[in-house]
């Protein structure tokens, strides 16, 4: 494996420039604290423990990936998770989980994602089907057809795009993109979001929601 898959965020290049710490409570934005976004991140970088309520506060979006679990108690937060942790196709879940109430939700990407490797997965992932019985030709079109919904370039990158896409489709939810680093599980924000934040605008203004298509 490559040595740079082992490092942390902040000192793997691909990264460390592009994220900021939140190394005390004052480096969580403003309108985060008092919110289960900031509990969520005071549960990872603070150790402060998240008291549940009773009732779901909070939606995490978040990759497949087995060598992170975001640190929440039972009975605070639904979570999705999905191959590069996009919610295409999941956009039924999101509006359920608003009915119960919730209007926080956090994107949280990561590092060494496998779906920036799809095209070195592929055969594998074919081979799998065919153990299962698909034909071979139909199992290589099914692996080539999502690898278009799911495969990403690059985590930063992939959390932006989603970002900005599910901001047009609900406007009135606090929708947080977080990062996580799988060495440590300590959160960071991307500092795209940062600048985002410092505009000031609304990159909504005249979107009709309706009008978007919801990807299947």
């Amino acid at each position: 494996m490559d040595d740079k898959k082992n490092l942390g965020v902040t000192q793997n290049v691909s990264f460390s420039t592009r994220l900021a710490r939140i190394a005390h409570p004052d480096d969580v934005p403003e309108k985060w604290r008092n919110t289960p976004i900031g509990a969520l991140i005071g549960a990872h970088n603070f150790e402060e423990p998240i008291k549940a309520k009773g009732s779901p506060q909070l939606l995490v979006a978040t990759c497949i990936e087995y060598r992170f679990q975001p640190i929440l108690p039972p009975m605070y937060s639904y979570i999705i998770r999905r191959a590069s942790g996009r919610l295409i196709g999941s956009e039924f879940s999101l509006v359920y989980v608003l009915s119960k109430g919730v209007r926080h939700v956090v994107l949280l990407g990561h590092d060494d994602c496998g779906m920036t490797q799809v095209s070195q997965h592929a055969p594998a992932m074919t081979n799998v089907l065919i153990e299962q019985g698909w034909d071979e030709d139909r199992a290589k079109e099914y692996i080539a057809m999502n690898a278009g919904r799911y495969a990403i370039q690059d985590e930063v990158d992939s959390l932006k795009q989603e970002f900005f896409r599910l901001k047009k489709l609900f406007l009135k939810v606090e929708i947080a993109p977080l990062f996580i680093s799988i060495s440590s599980h300590r959160l960071y924000i991307p500092r795209w979001y940062i600048d985002y934040m410092n505009k000031g605008e609304d990159d909504n203004a005249g979107v009709n929601p309706q009008d978007l298509l919801l990807l299947p």
